[in-house]
């Protein structure tokens, strides 16, 4: 099964507590190429943000890609989106490694415009499952 998941600033999914007392949720990008024959499938989870879904969707069509279908479903404060996406010059799925990468770094992106506050366990590398060093040193 060829299933790409980041986990995008968290370990749990459920999230964590905000600097305001609210939780802050957790986003994630799971790239799957092999659920469906004709189509990627780029699953995002992510908070409630007013914006957060057609911003996502222009990003993809910006890329050159085509949201072939789409499913939402909201449970408390998270979003889950389901994109089954093609290539608008060959109405296939994407193969390209590159443009993949791409896909993954544009959807990050644009959620950290939504939520902020997980730039700093991205940059640590806990998107891509590396455990951050326990002591941070100022430089």
């Amino acid at each position: 099964m060829n299933r790409i998941a980041y986990q995008a600033f968290g370990d749990s999914g459920k999230g964590s507590t905000g600097f305001d007392g609210g939780t802050v949720p957790t986003p994630m990008v799971l790239i799957d190429q092999s659920s469906d024959p004709n189509a990627t499938i780029v699953e995002i989870s992510f908070g409630d943000r007013l914006g957060a879904l057609l911003d996502t969707m222009n990003a993809l069509k910006d890329l050159g890609l085509d949201v072939a279908k789409a499913s939402v479903s909201t449970e408390a404060s998270i979003t889950r989106t389901k994109f089954f996406i093609t290539r608008l010059d060959t109405d296939r799925k994407v193969e390209d490694p590159e443009l993949l990468e791409r896909i993954r770094l544009t959807i990050i992106n644009n959620l950290l415009k939504y939520h902020p506050e997980s730039s700093e366990r991205l940059a640590m590398g806990e998107a891509f499952g590396t455990i951050p060093p326990k002591k941070k040193v100022c430089l």
